[in-house]
């Protein structure tokens, strides 16, 4: 039986691991809080708390990383994040965000752009892009 819960608490923390969502560095936002990602990635708000305008950056929707993401930060499971996407692109209210495929390409997209925002697994944080807030 310990064998068993053992195995299960591993598989957990590799299938739940840290996001970190993640800016240019030279963006001037120091952090965000929970509620401040939820609205940005939910296209709630097109602005970084210094006014700044906010592009967002999705990785694709199969990556561990996505289902993580939407499902902590919005408590909804990649069907539900497609379908709300489509009706707020359908009414014209938002568009949804850019889509990479994984942790490098969201990194490389906000190295190129200082008011983009992405998250990526917290394991492949590097000096390119700062973290504003990480989502356990």
């Amino acid at each position: 039986m310990k064998k068993i819960i053992t195995i299960i608490a591993l598989l957990g923390s590799t299938l739940f691991a840290d996001i970190a969502v993640v800016t240019n560095p030279s963006n001037g936002v120091g952090s965000l809080d929970a509620s401040q990602v939820k609205k940005i990635f939910m296209a709630k708000t097109k602005k970084f708390p210094n006014g700044k305008s906010v592009v967002t950056i999705d990785q694709n929707t199969g990556n561990d990383a996505y289902s993580t993401f939407y499902k902590k930060i919005a408590g909804k499971s990649p069907a539900k994040m497609n379908k709300y996407w489509v009706k707020l692109t359908f009414t014209g209210k938002a568009e949804a965000p850019k889509k990479v495929g994984g942790d490098s390409d969201v990194i490389n997209t906000i190295k190129s752009n200082p008011n983009t925002i992405g998250y990526i697994d917290s394991s492949a944080v590097t000096g390119d892009v700062k973290v504003l807030y990480t989502v356990k």
